[in-house]
């Protein structure tokens, strides 16, 4: 878990700089949704962890879900 909430902290918060609640909720929502599904961990074969959780590899399912284009309103 701790390796979680430093790659969201320096992966994602620092870089973006959210400038609202609205935003930093949504951005965290998508980083954690990136993060188990997309982000590869070397501690787990260069797998992700819902590869690991589900046991199962399925590459089309993973390209079907797109996450929602993130827009950043900086002021």
């Amino acid at each position: 878990m701790q390796c979680f909430w430093w790659a969201l902290k320096y992966e994602d918060i620092k870089i973006k700089k959210y400038v609202s609640m609205p935003q930093l909720c949504f951005g965290v929502q998508y980083y954690g949704n990136f993060y188990n599904s997309r982000r590869i961990h070397s501690a787990l074969q260069y797998r992700t962890p819902d590869e690991v959780y589900f046991g199962t590899c399925n590459q089309q399912a993973i390209a079907n879900s797109k996450p929602r284009v993130f827009t950043p309103i900086f002021s």
